[in-house]
């Protein structure tokens, strides 16, 4: 059984992307080694800080909140394998929807991915692969031409 770090965890709606204003349970799951200057939950970056979960105990949050949705968020989840984690959710017929650099392999079984890709660690291709959709922080004029080159990449966007 699997154990995983979690920052935090909330029922609410999805505030930007595809899936904005759609009702979700968040799992932000601690653990970072991308280090964004721009962060907004920088105290997700040392997974030691937060307290370890299973997937039943996790599954039993999002399920007891009667959520039929599940964001499974960081820090950086794809630094963990997701497997268990999204089969026992499928299970339960939620849907799965990930957050990610694409710094790190994607594992689980997902219905929405979601890829953030970073300059200073740059996505993996096989990650890359797998979005649904990319969101990139636009900082200076050339991260236009920088999401664009990530954005034709990916063949499925």
């Amino acid at each position: 059984m699997n154990n995983y770090a979690v920052m935090e965890h909330f029922y609410t709606v999805q505030g930007e992307g595809s899936n904005t204003g759609k009702a979700a349970y968040f799992v932000r799951l601690g653990g970072c080694d991308v280090g964004c200057v721009w962060c907004d939950v920088k105290e997700s970056w040392n997974a030691a800080d937060h307290p370890q979960y299973t997937t039943p105990q996790i599954t039993e949050w999002i399920t007891s909140a009667g959520a039929h949705n599940a964001v499974i968020t960081g820090g950086e989840p794809c630094m963990y394998n997701l497997d268990e984690l999204t089969a026992t959710l499928k299970n339960q017929r939620i849907q799965t929807w990930l957050e990610t650099s694409g710094a790190h392999p994607v594992t689980g079984q997902w219905d929405w991915i979601c890829v953030s890709p970073k300059k200073f660690k740059a996505p993996l291709p096989q990650s890359l692969s797998k979005a649904d959709e990319l969101k990139v922080i636009i900082f200076n004029n050339s991260d236009f031409e920088w999401a664009e080159q990530h954005a034709t990449s990916k063949p499925k966007l």
